[in-house]
């Protein structure tokens, strides 16, 4: 049996037995169901990974825990923010901690820490304690993510932006930019993903430039609000069994390190 069918017995055996002590409050919402949408981010919320991936599986736990099943749905960002404003769905898996996400959902307690690092070809030294080191060096970032905006309010803004973090990495070994930023996690599975005549030897910069946690969305209703506390308490349990760091282990997720320049919130 492999490390990752054992880890998955005895992840469902933990199940069944917090199932039967499960509180008696939790009791009467047996087989209420909670509509989730998610999009593609491995390996946190997809379909192509067994159990959704690691967060949609953490929530799954949470939620049976407290006698709710969860529904998920997989869809592009555009059209799950859509659903959760026409009411179309329960929760939104995962959202980032932001101002604007708390004025317009009701947000879980944080399901995961991500940190942001940089990242260089091993050849090119730079040194770097601060981002100030860095004015004046190449940085590659992704569309549709908050990263050129963070680094200009620190006064950095040599950012080129591309659809994909593959297009960063091949500017990279190219010399066509000098580090790239993106979540440690991203980098990971996409240098996993690489075949071997294009792997090159790369460094993780530290301290990672921030860290932000990611959490689970409810819609703005009182119905939403009731959700999201019942999915805090399943949460609570699903990490004072051990659970939840059974399922990152399972899906080979990457911690937090707890040392990024900055903590957002």
């Amino acid at each position: 049996m492999t490390v990752t069918r054992i880890c998955s017995a005895l992840l469902l055996a933990i199940i069944l037995v917090l199932s039967v002590v499960a509180p008696a409050a939790a009791q009467k919402n047996r087989n209420a169901a909670v509509r989730i949408v998610m999009c593609e981010w491995v390996p946190y919320t997809t379909a192509t990974l067994p159990d959704s991936g690691a967060l949609a599986e953490i929530a799954k736990i949470a939620l049976q825990l407290q006698g709710l099943e969860a529904q998920f749905t997989i869809v592009p960002w555009a059209r799950a923010v859509s659903m959760m404003q026409q009411g179309e769905t329960d929760a939104l898996l995962p959202v980032y901690m932001s101002g604007n996400n708390l004025k317009r959902y009701h947000l879980s307690e944080s399901v995961l820490d991500v940190d942001s690092v940089f990242m260089r070809l091993k050849e090119v030294e730079i040194p770097y304690t601060t981002p100030q080191n860095l004015q004046g060096w190449r940085i590659g970032t992704v569309q549709h993510t908050s990263y050129k905006k963070n680094l200009a309010d620190l006064g950095i803004f040599l950012v080129e932006e591309v659809p994909h973090e593959i297009q960063n990495y091949r500017k990279l070994v190219a010399g066509r930019i000098d580090m790239m930023l993106d979540t440690r996690e991203t980098l990971e599975r996409m240098l996993d993903s690489l075949p071997a005549e294009e792997r090159h030897e790369v460094v993780f910069m530290d301290p990672p430039l921030h860290t932000k946690s990611l959490h689970m969305a409810f819609a703005p209703t009182s119905r939403g609000r009731q959700l999201r506390n019942i999915f805090n308490e399943g949460m609570n349990a699903v990490r004072s069994k051990g659970v939840y760091d059974a399922v990152l282990d399972k899906h080979d997720v990457v911690r937090s390190t707890g040392t990024a320049v900055r903590q957002l919130d």
